[in-house]
């Protein structure tokens, strides 16, 4: 059902355009068959009713004419397979239903005035027979010439070669018409390929200006726009860069000049307040630069990336696990992507107390699924912490540090690889993580995703 609804209503511009012309078509179409068999049949009828009554007094007029010992054979000469024709001195012995027949001999009459003694009525049927009109003439020595012919060679019966050609024709005109839209809306496809890349942060392309007018307006505005959103962000990308580069020179002096203190306890705090903020200028750098970079994506093992990165987070203490194939090869951006599992696997430590990573390696994409056993995100924040510098209020403080960034800059190269990455928390307690990744990897496309972090 839900096919079909689709398909009598399609979304795209192209399928409704189709969709309009091929409901305009079958209205004319039928309107047209309609018409034609009207037409055709009235002409027909109008043929063969000339033919049958010209048939039926011509048999008069010659049997008339002709001496009676000889016009028994005469009408048998008269007969053709489709109109038998008869000779007898008395009338038919069967009554004629006059009144079943009356319009056909009303019609008969006026095409030959000569018909004006005509009796029609209908032939008993027999088992296998078709219905029979029988007509009797009346000659001027009292005698009568009978026929009899088929009810349908007085009828019209209607051809299917016209509502065949006339459904050539349709079929012609829609695959047609079809070509011809998909060709007008070619550039509307390549507009909307384009805002999709330029929306995964793909450098701006200047798309084609061509197509109609409205098409053409349209293109141009998108490429005004996308020049114009580029330059923005290029320049508040620049200034950030900048600005979090040029802290780290005030950090230092101010690291160097706490080794100079005399109270200890003041000292371990400034350095943890120190190392807090250079934290957030290095996070602050990685996401700026996850914007700009460029890095070329190429055939990586994916399962290896994991398998170090778990390794290294055990190494320095933490209760880290890898579960999954030994290998796991697509097309991705290795230091990206190594960056976004890097963020993930550092926050199930910090909230969770430790992370379990597996990858399930499909034919068609790479699922990842990092599990820990801390208290979970409570669901109304489970989008939320995507979003850039957002973190919850358990996050703030010195124990566990964050920036806001984690989970943005992990979402932010997963989307670019035409991934997914969603949060849910565990019925038992805890978090999961779930990263797909297709075997497409960089190159697949993705809608663009909302960016944050819980860290």
């Amino acid at each position: 059902m839900r096919r079909a609804m689709d398909w009598l209503s399609p979304a795209s511009l192209a399928g409704r355009t189709v969709l309009t012309l091929l409901a305009g078509l079958l209205v004319f179409h039928l309107g047209s068959v309609w018409l034609l068999e009207r037409g055709v049949e009235s002409a027909l009828e109008e043929a063969r009713e000339v033919h049958t009554a010209e048939h039926a007094a011509m048999a008069a007029r010659v049997l008339d004419a002709l001496p009676a010992e000889v016009r028994e054979a005469a009408a048998l000469g008269l007969s053709t397979p489709g109109f038998n024709v008869a000779w007898a001195s008395s009338p038919p012995p069967d009554r004629l239903d006059e009144a079943a027949l009356g319009p056909l001999r009303a019609r008969l009459q006026r095409r030959l005035p000569e018909l004006a003694e005509l009796r029609l009525g209908l032939v008993p049927i027999s088992a296998g027979n078709v219905p029979r009109v029988r007509g009797g003439i009346r000659l001027a020595d009292g005698t009568w010439v009978t026929f009899e012919t088929p009810v349908q060679d007085l009828a019209y019966v209607p051809s299917h070669a016209s509502v065949s050609s006339l459904s050539a024709m349709a079929l012609g005109i829609v695959l047609v018409s079809t070509l011809v839209v998909r060709w007008i809306n070619n550039p509307l496809r390549r507009l909307a390929k384009a805002a999709e890349d330029f929306g995964r942060g793909a450098a701006p392309v200047p798309i084609p200006e061509n197509g109609p007018q409205e098409v053409r307006e349209a293109a141009h505005a998108f490429n005004a726009m996308q020049a114009r959103i580029h330059r923005l962000v290029a320049d508040r990308t620049q200034a950030l860069a900048a600005v979090s580069h040029d802290l780290r020179t005030p950090i230092q002096r101010l690291r160097l000049r706490a080794g100079f203190l005399e109270d200890a306890e003041a000292q371990r705090a400034i350095d943890a307040d120190l190392d807090e903020m250079e934290a957030m200028v290095e996070a602050t750098l990685a996401y700026l630069r996850g914007k700009t970079e460029s890095e070329a994506p190429r055939r990586a093992d994916l399962a290896a990336t994991l398998r170090t990165l778990c390794d290294d987070a055990a190494d320095r203490g933490a209760a880290v696990t890898y579960a999954g194939p030994d290998r796991a090869p697509l097309l991705l951006r290795p230091l990206a992507v190594k960056r976004a599992f890097a963020n993930l696997i550092d926050n199930a430590v910090k909230y969770g107390g430790g992370a379990r990573v597996t990858l399930s390696d499909l034919s068609g994409a790479a699922t990842v699924r990092i599990e820990d056993d801390g208290p979970g995100i409570p669901a109304s924040e489970l989008e939320a912490v995507f979003e850039p510098f957002h973190r919850l209020e358990a996050s703030r403080n010195r124990g566990t540090g964050g920036s806001g960034l984690g989970l943005t800059i992990a979402r932010q190269v997963i989307v670019a690889h035409g991934g997914t990455v969603s949060l849910a928390n565990r019925p038992g307690g805890g978090l999961t993580v779930t990263v797909r990744l297709t075997r497409t990897g960089a190159g697949a496309t993705g809608a663009e995703a909302r960016a944050g972090s819980r860290t």
